[in-house]
C-alpha cells in the first residue's frame, strides 16, 4: 500500500512537481536522511543541531527562495515547500522551514537577509526564536530577546515577546506548519506500513489483518488529503489571489492537517503498541512534532472560525462560487 504517489521522502514535492528541481528534492532528503538519526534528534531537543545547520548552510539550502541578486540561492515558492516537507518528514532538529519563510519574506520586503537561523514573529510566541540570530517582525529584523522562553512538545525552543504581526506573516507561518505536517504525517504512515509488514503475530504479518489494513488505508487517505490541501493553498499563494482567498485556503489546509494529526497519530501508536512511545523509536519523534505543529499558528477551530467569519462577511452570494471553484469564480 502506498499513499499519494509513493511512500518515500522523494514523493514529498509540491503541487506541481514540474516546478521543483528534482536534484533539490534528492539533495535535501539525502542530507536530512543521513543526519537526522533518532539519537541526534533527541540530543538536539531544547536547542538545535548546530552541525546539521552548518551542512545545510554550506549546501545553500537555507537561502532557497531568496533571489541570487539578494545573496540567496534562488528557487521558487514550490522549491521552498519541498524543503519544508522534507524537514517535516525527517523531523529535522533545526529551524529550516521557519528560516526559509523568514528569509523569503524579508527579501520580498527589500531587507537584507542575515546569515544564520532566522525566525518569524507571527504572534507573541516565536518558535525557534531563542536560537535564531534575528526575528522578522513586520518589515524589520529585531534581536531575539524574549521575556519568557520554553519548549514545545517536541522540544523545539520558543520565546515570548512583543512584536509587530501582519496577516501575511500569520498566513505564511500557518502554511509552513501545514507543509511540515504533510511531511510528518507521511513519515508516520511510512513507519506504520513498515512496522505492520515486519511485525508478525500468529504466523503472519499484522498488516495482513483486515482491521489493520483498514487503519492503514485511513491513515494513507488522511496524509494524502493533507498534502493536497497544503499544495492547493501553495498554488493559490503563488498565483497571487487576494489575501482573503489565500488565508481561506491556508486556514483550510491547516485545519485539514490538524484533523489528520489526531487520526494518524492515534492509529500509528495503536498499531505500534508500546514500542512506538519509547525514546529509541523514531515514531514518537514524528508524532510529538505533529502534536506540537498542530497547535502552532492557529488550531483547527481557530481557522474554522476565521473561514466562517470570512464567508459571512462576503455574503450569501459568495458561498456557491466558493463551493464549486477555487479560487471562487462568480
Amino acid at each position: 500500500m502506498k499513499s499519494c504517489e509513493e511512500s518515500s521522502p522523494e514523493s514529498l514535492g509540491s503541487a506541481d512537481m514540474s516546478n521543483v528541481d528534482p536534484l533539490l528534492v534528492e539533495t535535501i532528503n539525502a542530507l536530512l536522511g543521513d543526519h537526522c538519526a533518532p539519537e541526534v534528534v533527541v540530543a538536539a531537543e531544547g536547542g538545535m543541531d548546530v552541525a546539521l545547520w552548518a551542512k545545510l548552510e554550506d549546501a545553500g539550502l537555507t537561502l532557497v527562495g531568496v533571489p541570487e541578486s539578494a545573496g540567496g540561492s534562488g528557487g521558487t515558492l514550490f522549491d521552498v515547500a519541498a524543503i519544508v516537507k522534507a524537514a517535516g518528514y525527517h523531523a529535522a532538529p533545526v529551524p529550516l522551514g521557519d528560516s526559509l519563510v523568514a528569509a523569503s519574506l524579508a527579501a520580498l520586503r527589500g531587507l537584507d537577509v542575515p546569515a544564520g537561523p532566522l525566525a518569524v514573529a507571527a504572534g507573541p510566541r516565536v518558535t525557534w526564536g531563542p536560537v535564531a540570530g534575528h526575528v522578522l517582525s513586520g518589515s524589520a529584523w529585531v534581536s531575539s530577546t524574549f521575556a519568557d522562553t520554553g519548549t514545545n512538545y517536541a522540544g523545539e525552543p520558543w520565546g515570548v515577546g512583543s512584536f509587530a504581526v501582519s496577516e501575511t506573516d500569520r498566513g505564511a507561518m500557518a502554511l509552513n506548519r501545514a507543509l511540515l505536517m504533510a511531511g510528518g504525517l507521511q513519515r508516520a504512515v511510512d513507519l506504520t506500513l513498515q512496522y505492520a509488514s515486519e511485525r508478525s503475530q500468529f504466523g503472519k504479518p499484522i498488516g495482513k489483518q483486515q482491521v489493520i489494513q483498514h487503519y492503514l488505508a485511513e491513515m494513507a487517505g488522511e496524509a494524502c488529503a493533507t498534502e493536497a490541501a497544503a499544495d492547493t493553498a501553495l498554488e493559490l499563494v503563488a498565483a497571487g489571489v487576494s489575501e482573503t482567498q489565500q488565508l481561506q485556503a491556508i486556514g483550510a489546509a491547516k485545519a485539514v492537517a490538524g484533523r489528520a494529526v489526531g487520526i494518524i497519530n492515534r492509529l500509528a501508536h495503536q498499531i505500534h503498541g508500546a514500542i512506538g512511545f519509547t525514546d529509541e523509536h523514531r515514531l514518537q519523534l514524528t508524532t510529538r512534532r505533529l502534536w506540537a505543529w498542530r497547535d502552532e499558528h492557529g488550531t483547527e477551530s481557530e481557522w474554522a472560525a476565521f473561514f466562517g467569519q470570512s464567508l459571512v462577511a462576503a455574503g450569501g452570494s459568495a458561498l456557491w462560487p466558493l463551493v464549486t471553484s477555487w479560487p471562487p469564480v462568480s
